[in-house]
């Protein structure tokens, strides 16, 4: 059955990946964002199909799409922006979710809610919330995450507003901004271009990254879920575990660059291990990431080394870029 769904933030990197696959599966996907469509590569397939629909619009303000599914993935993310802008960042978090769930309560439609990881922690002192800049960013973003899912489960037990919360780790993949802030993407542009890889502190801390595609899937498979008496809310991300040192070196293999991993202070919210239990996203949803690290590193490389000779061949240069 076709249906007609909102993903909001649908320019980001996991909202175009997600609107491309609704659209494939054959349903009317309005992509709504503050962001020109332009922002996104990857929409530029699909921006004259006659089942996507593009809507400016800042989540931070009512909306009356009607439709039968809301995805919410607006949040300003990147490090870049929380820091410089917390009071929007803590709007979009929790103004957006409200609106977001408004037109849910209106419209009788489901939400699936992308939360994160961070708002396990770490947990931060006193001190270092307030005198180190990094960290209390990341705690800002927590804290709206932690807030508007509080709000999801408000508007459950009141409105029953049938609401889903996803915790997304870690997620990388082709179609991300090259000056996009997570890890992976900073090392592969690094080394396609020569430059050094950075890694904070020893390197041994351990992540998991899943393929943007699994995620995808997994929110897919969230939002079909049959209805329960509660807020759904799984861990979507990878198990596989690997340190940010054997990640730089692998990166630096697969791209075949001289580049020199160089080790710098570490950061104070840096935490040792960061590895998501998805046992409830295996058994309700039958949902675990299944491509190999290798393998969708390739892929991301093969999309970086596309982008960037793009831009060389428009003659932009790295400073630009950055």
């Amino acid at each position: 059955m076709q249906k007609r769904i909102a993903v909001l933030g649908g320019v980001g990197f996991i909202g175009t990946h997600l609107c491309l696959k609704l659209i494939e599966l054959g349903h009317v996907v309005y992509c709504v964002d503050i962001r020109d469509k332009a922002c996104s590569p990857l929409l530029r397939r699909v921006a004259q199909h006659p089942n996507f629909r593009y809507v400016r619009h800042n989540i931070t303000t009512p909306f009356g799409i009607r439709c039968n599914e809301i995805y919410n993935l607006v949040a300003p993310s990147s490090l870049r922006y929380s820091k410089v802008l917390p009071v929007e960042t803590l709007k979009v978090c929790m103004l957006g979710a409200i609106n977001a769930l408004d037109a849910a309560r209106n419209g009788h439609a489901t939400v699936v809610y992308a939360s994160s990881g961070s708002i396990y922690g770490p947990v931060y002192s006193d001190a270092a919330y307030t005198s180190d800049e990094a960290c209390a960013s990341h705690r800002i973003l927590a804290e709206g995450k932690r807030a508007a899912e509080a709000l999801h489960r408000a508007y459950q037990t009141e409105f029953g507003v049938d609401a889903r919360i996803a915790r997304i780790f870690n997620t990388y993949g082709f179609g991300a901004d090259l000056m996009d802030q997570r890890v992976v993407m900073k090392m592969i542009v690094a080394a396609l271009q020569g430059r050094e890889v950075v890694v904070n502190g020893s390197g041994e801390q351990l992540r998991t990254f899943c393929w943007v595609e699994d995620l995808v899937d997994g929110l897919i498979r969230l939002m079909e879920a049959p209805t329960v008496g509660n807020v759904r809310t799984v861990n979507l991300g990878s198990s596989h575990e690997v340190s940010i040192r054997a990640l730089a070196e692998k990166i630096v293999e697969l791209t075949g660059s001289r580049s020199p991993i160089v080790h710098t202070e570490a950061r104070i919210d840096d935490v040792r291990r960061r590895v998501p239990d998805i046992s409830a996203a295996r058994r309700d949803l039958e949902w675990m990431p299944h491509t190999p690290l290798a393998e969708g590193l390739r892929k991301t490389i093969s999309y970086v080394e596309t982008a960037l000779d793009e831009k060389r061949q428009a003659n932009i240069t790295w400073a630009e870029i950055n």
